[in-house]
């Protein structure tokens, strides 16, 4: 009777070697059933183990329409393990998952998260700004119009969205305030540039960051808001 939050790989060509810790392999073997966003990235997921015994097991939908925690927690409740597949990183964080979560603690039903890549947490690493205070504000305002909180705010952006938000933030964002934008996590192609708003605006269209899956880490400097 226990759900594990399992983490996946922030993009396909990643290294499972290198961002999987040891003994997720046995423990997802042993799984008797899976919560997933989408089935064809799940079963991708599993050939990373034994997918041969892993393809037959079933598989329920847990995505933002999900509202039938209590029947999904019926196969647990009768003492089976199951796993929660994130399409990408690790599950309830920026992804579904929260509400099976706390069902399942409501239930007494044992939750086990195992570590892995997160590109939220691997972008606060890597962009050198001070983030003892920070706010995860998912996706960027469509006119990318940011508050001016003076902490560490991160935003997510649909991958060929990324260079229209990008001169639509320089337009908006003062010259010393700082954006850092961290991509290609976990990949070898992976870059993270961090610099002043003066410095993206006479720079900006020397880098590429078209259909390339992207963190927005901004921090302004006053308390003003646009």
């Amino acid at each position: 009777m226990t759900l594990y939050l399992l983490p996946n790989l922030l993009h396909p060509d990643a290294d499972p070697k290198f961002n999987f810790v040891p003994g997720l392999e046995e423990i997802v073997n042993q799984l008797d059933g899976f919560f997933v966003e989408h089935p064809k990235e799940a079963r991708v997921y599993l050939k990373h183990f034994d997918f041969e015994k892993l393809k037959g097991k079933p598989m329920e939908i847990l995505d933002k329409e999900t509202t039938n925690f209590v029947t999904l927690l019926q196969p647990l409740l009768k003492g089976e393990k199951w796993g929660i597949i994130s399409d990408a990183g690790l599950p309830c964080i920026a992804d579904p998952g929260a509400k099976l979560v706390y069902g399942a603690k409501d239930k007494n039903i044992e939750v086990v998260a195992i570590p892995g890549p997160s590109s939220i947490f691997l972008a606060l690493m890597l962009c050198g700004i001070e983030s003892q205070t920070f706010s995860f504000q998912g996706y960027l305002p469509r006119d990318c119009k940011v508050q001016r909180l003076g902490m560490l705010q991160l935003f997510i952006e649909t991958p060929y969205n990324n260079q229209k938000s990008l001169e639509k933030l320089l337009t908006h964002l003062q010259d010393d305030d700082l954006l850092s934008i961290a991509c290609d996590l976990t990949l070898p192609t992976q870059k993270v540039i961090t610099k002043k708003i003066k410095w993206w605006k006479e720079h900006h269209k020397e880098e590429d960051f078209y259909k390339r899956q992207a963190i927005f880490l901004i921090k302004t400097r006053s308390l003003n808001k646009f």
